[in-house]
């Protein structure tokens, strides 16, 4: 469930498909784990891409677009892939903070969402995986599973749903600067 239009929350927008359905999936869980059960959560606004963020006015509408009425704070989220996060993510910002008065969080997960669902790679029901720092995400879950079977549009969510938030929190740093932001969040709401 979205929030109704009008009511206090935190819009979303998501780099594609896959997000738009994980992420939601992903801030529920933890919302919950905190004891909060409302609807909180936007309707996320998919980018279709990242180069739809990085290109010359790009992000500015989708983030417009997921600062509707009520809207108490946007959370970009976008993957770095082989960019650098540290220069990715203040650049989208600034751009982001441009556009709108409400704050504006940009999330750069570190190589990808796969990333943080692999860094709870025990709890996913995937046979004998086990974590490793070293490895990508998204490539560990391909060879986990029979071949053509990781469609991101559906399987990202599946697999988000059976994270150990706590676990794969304490295996990668940009899933946990994610939370902290949505603690942040969370205080002024």
């Amino acid at each position: 469930m979205s929030a109704p239009t009008g009511a206090p929350h935190i819009g979303l927008v998501v780099e594609g498909p896959g997000d738009r359905e994980s992420f939601p999936i992903l801030l529920r869980t933890y919302l919950q784990s905190q004891g909060r059960y409302e609807d909180l959560l936007g309707k996320p606004v998919p980018l279709k891409g990242k180069g739809s963020a990085t290109r010359p006015n790009g992000l500015e509408g989708y983030v417009l677009a997921a600062a509707r009425p009520g809207c108490r704070a946007v959370l970009v989220l976008v993957d770095a892939d082989k960019d650098a996060s540290c220069t990715l993510g203040p650049a989208l910002l600034a751009r982001a903070q441009a556009v709108t008065a409400v704050p504006v969080i940009v999330i750069v997960a570190e190589r990808d969402f796969e990333d943080w669902i692999y860094a709870a790679a025990e709890h996913l029901g995937l046979g004998d995986a086990t974590w490793s720092s070293s490895v990508r995400g998204k490539n560990a879950i391909e060879s986990l599973l029979s071949p053509g079977k990781y469609v991101k549009s559906t399987m990202q969510a599946r697999l988000t749903q059976r994270m150990n938030l706590d676990v794969a929190r304490e295996r990668n740093s940009s899933l946990d600067r994610l939370l902290r932001k949505v603690d942040e969040v969370l205080a002024s709401l």
